[in-house]
């Protein structure tokens, strides 16, 4: 391994380990934590709509005439104000609340009375929100807003639960007084009720397993489907992280109360409870960054909205804050300096293999010097011997088509040599046969003289039967001859001819007077007067049977003789 390598090995992860972040989450998770921090980067915006839906609502306010518009008017704006201006809110819920009672609208005045005390709630005031609501007779207050009035009650417990926190006994014993209103809660909401899961999925979070996942798919649907554009919406992702909490699930946990805080933010709400859970899970994860961006909107909003109780929580997540702050720069601060130390020995370690390396180079580049010279040296060389070896191969394609030739004229004089062998032994029998019938005819001729047979005599040399008798014979002997020395000659040279003028011979027949000629042409005697000789016919006769011929091949004429020459296998 490389000096070079064995620094990036070392330094790197070092250097990664000090700047990246302390914990990841998967793909989903993080791209809603991403969308989350670009919604509180640009929270001016969505209060900016806020802000533009409230002054609507006011000018609508300055429009009311009767007592009843004005009264739905201020609801609207209490409605509009609720999780956003808090004294605002108040204002309009005391409006409305002194319109019911100069009405004498029991009804109206026990909704107002439950509306001032989750205002007075929200705000911290848990003494005179209890005040309030303890004013109200159960026994007035009509159906549809049991379930309104048991929910306040156990929003109201709930934060008392947070705001003694430190206290265990006595929190623990408002979250029991807040789960039971709770359930009463459950008991008078009704399912089209938009927050009748809201109020099921508080009462099943205490419930068994397989109920809370039953409850998970329900709530997840619904949520995944959600515009998330209202309050509803986000405490219905909030209490659905709150379910994942219980399993265990941390993903899908940090997922819904990301999904929550998007929401709250969006909507403009200043009481944001699933931003200050989220980030506390931040701080115990150690995304310190995150942790503090999260709590220090959360704190802001708060003291905006003037909520005291969620401020004093913020204020002790903000100080632990601080405290993991400080000490993750003293524990940075020894890495660094270790770092630090580290990466001095590595660039000293590196100035020195640099130097190694640049000497090498240098050497490196002479020794490539070198080799370049020998490299041309050898191409030239090469080069030369590639000119040789294709002289070489031309030399040796010269000798092979010499010795083709040389074996060629080689065969020629083995076959001539052989024919003419074997028509030297034959011409041997015939002429001692033809002595020896010319001995007998002597013989006869001369017993004949003795014997006075004259006329006999003088019939028998005038009579030509004698001549014809040996002409055939000599005919039969030639024939013979050639066919034993090319006894394919016949069916190759009918291959020269068209098929309608190939010649075909008779019973008994070896070869005719035309196969003759062309036998001793094939012989290599192609001088029509000499073959007339050998075979005892004219030449006119020879020049006519040679034309006939050539007038019927399928070949060129002029090239026919030279090909007869070529025609059969010679075999003895």
């Amino acid at each position: 391994m490389s000096i070079y390598r064995l620094f990036l090995l070392l330094a790197v992860p070092a250097l990664a380990g000090f700047l990246l972040p302390v914990s990841a989450h998967n793909a989903d998770t993080e791209d809603v934590l991403r969308q989350l921090d670009f919604v509180l980067e640009n929270h001016d915006e969505w209060d900016g709509v806020k802000r533009h839906r409230l002054s609507e609502l006011h000018k609508k306010e300055d429009q009311a005439r009767s007592i009843e518009e004005r009264y739905w008017s201020n609801k609207n704006l209490f409605e509009e104000y609720s999780v956003y201006n808090a004294d605002s809110a108040m204002a309009y819920a005391n409006r409305n609340h002194a319109i019911a009672l100069s009405l004498g609208d029991t009804s109206r005045r026990i909704e107002w009375d439950i509306n001032r005390s989750f205002i007075l709630s929200v705000t911290g005031l848990l003494k005179e929100a209890q005040d309030i609501i303890d004013g109200v007779d159960v026994a007035e207050i009509p159906e549809y807003l049991m379930a309104d009035y048991y929910n306040q009650m156990a929003y109201l417990y709930s934060h008392y639960g947070q705001y003694l926190g430190q206290d265990r006994t006595a929190s623990t014993d408002y979250y029991i007084q807040s789960r039971a209103y709770q359930d009463s809660t459950l008991l008078h909401a009704s399912a089209g009720d938009p927050m009748y899961l809201w109020y099921r999925a508080w009462v099943i979070l205490n419930s068994s397993q397989a109920e809370r996942k039953d409850m998970i798919a329900e709530l997840k649907a619904d949520v995944d489907s959600a515009a998330m554009d209202s309050r509803t919406d986000a405490m219905k992702a909030y209490v659905l992280a709150r379910l994942y909490e219980k399993e265990e699930d941390v993903e899908n946990r940090i997922k819904y109360l990301a999904i929550s805080a998007i929401c709250d933010t969006k909507i403009a709400n200043k009481d944001m409870a699933s931003l200050e859970e989220l980030g506390k899970l931040m701080l115990a994860e150690g995304n310190i960054d995150r942790a503090y961006a999260y709590v220090n909107y959360c704190q802001q909003q708060a003291q905006s909205f003037h909520n005291r109780v969620r401020a004093f929580t913020l204020a002790n997540l903000e100080k632990n804050i601080r405290e993991t702050y400080g000490r993750r720069d003293v524990s940075q601060r020894k890495r660094l300096h270790a770092y630090l130390v580290i990466l001095g020995v590595l660039s000293t370690v590196l100035i020195v293999a640099i130097f190694m390396i640049v000497r090498k180079n240098k050497r490196l580049n002479e020794s490539r010097g070198r080799l370049s010279r020998l490299n041309r040296e050898l191409k030239e060389s090469v080069a030369e011997l590639t000119v040789l070896r294709e002289a070489q191969d031309a030399t040796n394609r010269r000798l092979k088509e010499v010795n083709s030739d040389l074996s060629n004229v080689n065969m020629q004089l083995k076959e001539s040599n052989l024919i003419k062998e074997e028509y030297v032994g034959q011409m041997f029998s015939i002429c001692s046969d033809y002595i020896n019938k010319l001995e007998s005819f002597r013989k006869d001729v001369s017993r004949k003289l003795k014997t006075g047979q004259i006329e006999a005599l003088r019939k028998s040399v005038d009579s030509p039967s004698m001549v014809q008798s040996e002409l055939k014979e000599f005919y039969h002997s030639f024939d013979t001859i050639f066919l034993n020395l090319f006894p394919d000659f016949v069916r190759e040279f009918n291959k020269l001819l068209r098929p309608d003028e190939q010649i075909i011979l008779g019973e008994g027949e070896l070869l005719n007077t035309p196969l003759r000629i062309y036998a001793l042409v094939r012989l290599g005697i192609t001088d029509s007067v000499k073959i007339a000789a050998l075979l005892h016919c004219s030449a006119q006769t020879v020049y006519n049977n040679r034309l006939r011929v050539r007038n019927k091949a399928c070949i060129p004429k002029e090239h026919f003789a030279e090909t007869v020459r070529t025609l059969g296998k010679f075999e003895i």
